[in-house]
């Protein structure tokens, strides 16, 4: 039993025009998501620079000492700050993990991580733009007018992550990941921390497929990433699940202390469960209702 084949380039080139040929399902997928969001839930209203008092709210740890109000906080045990309604518009800067790994799926029954990462990304950023925010794409400069076009973007820009291929700045922009998390925290860790230095919040949505945790496998079983490298052959598969998933688990519990470091949120979503609650999470974290670190089943 082969578990899946690795690419060639020619491979992917192809995987990534299919992706292109079903965006007009995918967005529809995106839209029938974004429509089920509470509509209240994704607001003009965010805090940031302005003049209008909007609420307190509790000091975090790390922020700047001179940002408490020190006569609310006289009256609690707490320290309190005050947010300021901002003016301007956010700005939600996107990247979906269009790369091999992503075109994989354990059964013909269920969504591409690609597909089912692109289709959430969608949703967030239409509902992101229906609020007032500009959204664009983090690799790459094109913005959110037209979805289709701005899909065919990101599928182009997630084929790698260059962080010289940006064009714009993250200043104060919340950066969205979409990815299964695969490449090594180092990367990750090199990736991202260069963004979450200027970026005004960090979220990580992990897309995987059921098999990924699970290891189903039994038997003989060849083992190929389809961005390709050796091939590791298990000759009893099954014997091998309890060592895999505690490797597994390691990896994304990493990632996720990893986030935590760079003050960001992981977000965990398996193709075989509906976009929605993954995506309503999201949502809040852009919103900033949802603290650093925590995870999604």
């Amino acid at each position: 039993m082969v578990a899946t084949q690795a690419l060639s380039p020619a491979d992917l080139a192809g995987a990534a025009q299919d992706l292109a040929d079903g965006l007009p399902a995918l967005l529809l997928e995106a839209r029938k998501t974004q429509a089920s969001l509470h509509p209240g839930a994704h607001g003009r209203r965010r805090a940031g620079m302005g003049e209008t008092f909007w609420q307190h709210r509790e000091w975090r740890e790390g922020e700047d000492l001179r940002h408490i109000d020190w006569r609310r906080s006289a009256r609690s045990d707490r320290l309190f700050v005050r947010d300021m309604e901002r003016e301007s518009p956010a700005n939600l800067q996107i990247w979906v993990d269009c790369g091999p790994d992503m075109h994989w799926r354990h059964g013909a029954n269920r969504p591409t991580k690609a597909e089912r990462a692109l289709i959430i990304a969608l949703a967030l950023a239409m509902a992101a733009k229906a609020g007032g925010e500009r959204v664009s794409c983090l690799l790459g400069d094109a913005r959110l007018g037209e979805a289709i076009g701005f899909g065919r973007a990101l599928i182009s820009s997630g084929q790698n992550f260059d962080l010289r291929a940006r064009s714009g700045s993250a200043r104060s922009a919340h950066i969205l990941i979409v990815s299964d998390g695969l490449a090594s925290i180092e990367t990750w860790l090199d990736r991202l921390k260069p963004l979450s230095d200027q970026a005004s919040g960090l979220t990580f949505i992990l897309i995987r497929d059921p098999a990924e945790e699970a290891f189903p496998f039994e038997g003989r079983v060849l083992f190929q990433r389809p961005s390709g490298g050796e091939p590791i052959l298990i000759g009893q598969a099954q014997a091998a699940r309890e060592a895999y998933q505690r490797l597994y688990h390691h990896h994304v519990d990493a990632l996720s202390a990893a986030l935590r470091q760079l003050r960001g949120q992981l977000l965990i979503h398996a193709t075989d469960q509906s976009a929605l609650p993954v995506t309503f999470q999201a949502l809040a974290c852009l919103d900033g209702r949802l603290r650093a670190g925590q995870q999604s089943g």
